[in-house]
């Protein structure tokens, strides 16, 4: 019963954005070798990457998000673009991502997880939904799962929320290492 506790007590901390001001981007350098897979993103326009480049390694990880929020919005100026369509949201390119000021969770997702990559943090990006949602294919959500190397977990982060909190009726379907993995289940309808 103890050992049940103490997961769940893990689980909560782990899912909580007070972790995000424990982790600071210098924790990263002990888990490279290990996480690896999790690293390999796509190049980061330089509209975008010049003002994130050089950040303190002091930075915590709540710091670092709201700076990669901060500079995209201030880009992005009064552009919106919520995404024409499930596959527009997921499969465009991150130039025209952000150019079109795109702010559908999947662009934002696919922004933030190659961001923070290029940073060495090793992210997952997760198809999902919430319990309300419909079970058609376009109807989905998305987020971010971002390694904790003080604790070996995985912390949820949700980049379209302004505390990148996951709402708890998120149900993860799949995991992926970029959205073009997830472009072969779109093609055959797998999603």
């Amino acid at each position: 019963m103890e050992k049940l506790e103490n997961q769940k007590s893990l689980e909560e901390k782990s899912e909580s954005s007070e972790i995000l001001q424990d982790i600071k981007l210098s924790d990263y350098e002990k888990s490279k070798e290990e996480m690896e897979e999790w690293l390999v993103g796509q190049d980061i326009p330089d509209v975008l990457w010049n003002r994130m480049k050089g950040v303190d390694p002091e930075l915590t990880l709540n710091e670092l998000l709201g700076k990669i929020k901060k500079e995209l919005f201030d880009i992005y100026g009064t552009k919106r673009d919520h995404a024409k369509s499930f596959a527009d949201s997921r499969f465009t390119s991150l130039p025209e991502m952000i150019e079109r000021g795109m702010v559908s969770c999947g662009a934002l997702s696919n922004i933030f997880g190659n961001v923070l990559r290029k940073f060495e943090i090793p992210t997952k990006f997760i198809h999902g939904r919430y319990n309300h949602q419909t079970m058609e294919k376009e109807d989905r959500h998305s987020w971010l799962e971002i390694y904790n190397p003080l604790d070996r977990t995985w912390i949820k982060i949700d980049p379209t929320k302004n505390d990148f909190k996951v709402l708890s009726e998120a149900i993860r379907l799949k995991t992926y290492h970029d959205w073009q993995e997830l472009h072969g289940d779109y093609d055959r309808r797998d999603f």
